[in-house]
């Protein structure tokens, strides 16, 4: 463990602590609690709580998935540099709230933007990569009456887990939608997906295609029938909305 996590959890082990991490919309947040102890100064309290709170949104961070097949920790292992990288985004992170409580305890909140230069999303994607263009649509007949702005895919019931870097492919196992085909930058200042409770997203625009998911594989990736990915790529052609990532998965 690098110098930087193992002052967190020296600081960890200080005082007892409560851990709330949580996925926001366009970030992760966690929080950090210490306590008052005999002789011990409002000061050390502050820094403790800050420091817990640093611990527990890494912990939160090294268990996000980026694929169906690995989580941020698994990269950071295999990695040197990505686990640079995201060392240095969870430095990065901001301290957004930070004050005693009525309790007399003290109560830090940090937060990483999902998205974005100094994210993790830019930390554990490899820059670079050739992009490759989306797949035609299989069918020469399939027609679009409509100038789509966005893809709704509706993957609720199907236990869909988040990823940063999840593919959507057809039953055929196609794969119409993946990071090789939005390249670093898309990906990094986007995202490739957002994930919603609700199929009214702004992301995908005003007049979304809205289809629905028929299997979730490896509890990340989302599959839709051939019909519907022939539609989606159909639709695609026309309003080239899946470059932008304008891409909602309703959970």
């Amino acid at each position: 463990m690098k110098k930087f996590f193992q002052l967190l959890f020296v600081a960890a082990v200080l005082m007892t602590s409560t851990l709330a991490a949580a996925q926001f919309g366009d970030y992760y947040e966690a929080e950090g609690f210490s306590y008052p102890e005999d002789g011990q100064p409002r000061s050390a309290m502050r820094r403790i709580a800050i420091m817990d709170a640093y611990r527990y949104l890494a912990e939160e961070v090294d268990a996000l998935n980026v694929t169906a097949t690995s989580t941020v920790k698994n990269l950071r292992d295999l990695d040197d540099e990505i686990n640079t990288r995201v060392e240095a985004a969870l430095r990065g992170a901001k301290v957004v709230s930070a004050k005693f409580e009525t309790d007399g305890s003290f109560r830090a909140i940090v937060r990483l933007p999902k998205n974005g230069p100094q994210s993790i999303t830019a930390a554990v994607l490899k820059p670079g990569v050739v992009v490759e263009d989306f797949p035609k649509p299989k069918s020469i007949n399939i027609r679009t009456e409509v100038s789509y702005t966005g893809l709704v895919i509706d993957c609720r019931g199907l236990n869909l887990s988040e990823a940063i870097s999840p593919v959507i492919k057809s039953s055929g196992g196609t794969e119409i939608y993946a990071y090789k085909n939005v390249g670093y930058d898309n990906a990094v200042n986007n995202g490739l997906v957002e994930y919603s409770a609700d199929v009214n997203s702004s992301r995908a625009g005003a007049t979304p295609l809205v289809v629905k998911a028929v299997k979730v594989s490896d509890g990340c990736d989302v599959l839709v029938s051939d019909e519907d990915a022939d539609k989606i790529l159909a639709a695609n052609q026309s309003t080239k909305f899946l470059i932008n990532c304008a891409v909602v998965l309703v959970r």
